[in-house]
């Protein structure tokens, strides 16, 4: 097998809140990731890159149990979580963020009720007062307070993802996950989202994992890019380092 290729010298200043070790999984006869390794950094947007069906999204989900794999280790926030009890990993779900491609927004419910659901789903031991501050202190960062008794289809597609990231945002979570986060968006709405993803990262101190497909999102988002290749870590670097590189297989992203 083909070492990985590093890019770049950069010193790891805390341990990492995700650590994946000689991931395996596969469906069938199909191996979907080999013996993959990440490391995600404190405070750091961490992008994996790579072609449709390359494995990203089964990625995320081995990371937060939802797919178990065929072997290795993954470590998040420093618990080992094949080990832990279905309501230890519900526990340490509630400090994990998730910004989905189709925003998941529920129809039915209003701004806020959508924003005060998870909330409540997950029992934090706020009052009522509470809530409502915090649902006014995320859509207020997204510029969207407004927008609060409003139902989700009288938003155009830009203001359905800002309320997916206040909804993802609200709970505080450590780290974050944002797939395909600027899908369907003009390059215009793409950018400001991807400002408000960095704005997030430094306002609430937040890791995240980026899957995206769309290289001006990557270029403002990402500190390092880890690209995922024929199921393992193939190169990882920043985008200037991998947009430089000589091979073909990491460049053909940046064309």
């Amino acid at each position: 097998m083909e070492a990985q290729k590093q890019f770049g010298n950069r010193k790891v200043t805390a341990d990492p809140v995700i650590q994946i070790h000689h991931l395996f999984k596969k469906f069938g006869d199909h191996i979907v990731l080999s013996d993959f390794d990440l490391k995600l950094k404190k405070e750091e947007n961490l992008v994996v890159l790579g072609k449709s069906g390359s494995g990203k999204s089964v990625l995320v989900k081995c990371i937060v149990g939802l797919i178990k794999p065929d072997r290795g280790k993954i470590q998040v926030l420093g618990e080992d979580i094949f080990r832990l009890e279905e309501d230890e990993l519900n526990k340490l779900r509630t400090k994990l963020g998730f910004l989905f491609q189709s925003n998941a927004l529920y129809d039915s419910m209003t701004i806020r009720e959508n924003l005060r659901f998870p909330l409540l789903k997950h029992r934090f031991p706020m009052s009522e007062a509470e809530i409502e501050a915090r649902i006014i202190e995320v859509l207020e960062h997204v510029g969207l307070k407004h927008t609060i008794d409003m139902m989700p289809a009288e938003l155009s597609g830009g203001m359905a993802k800002r309320i997916a990231l206040a909804r993802a945002m609200v709970l505080r979570p450590e780290v974050i996950f944002y797939d395909e986060p600027t899908s369907g968006l003009d390059p215009v709405t793409s950018r400001e989202i991807a400002t408000l993803i960095l704005e997030m990262k430094e306002k609430y101190h937040i890791s995240a994992i980026i899957i995206s497909h769309d290289m001006a999102c990557v270029k403002i988002t990402a500190d390092r890019i880890v690209l995922l290749l024929e199921g393992r870590c193939y190169a990882q670097g920043t985008y200037e380092e991998l947009k430089h590189s000589k091979d073909r297989n990491i460049t053909q992203f940046f064309n």
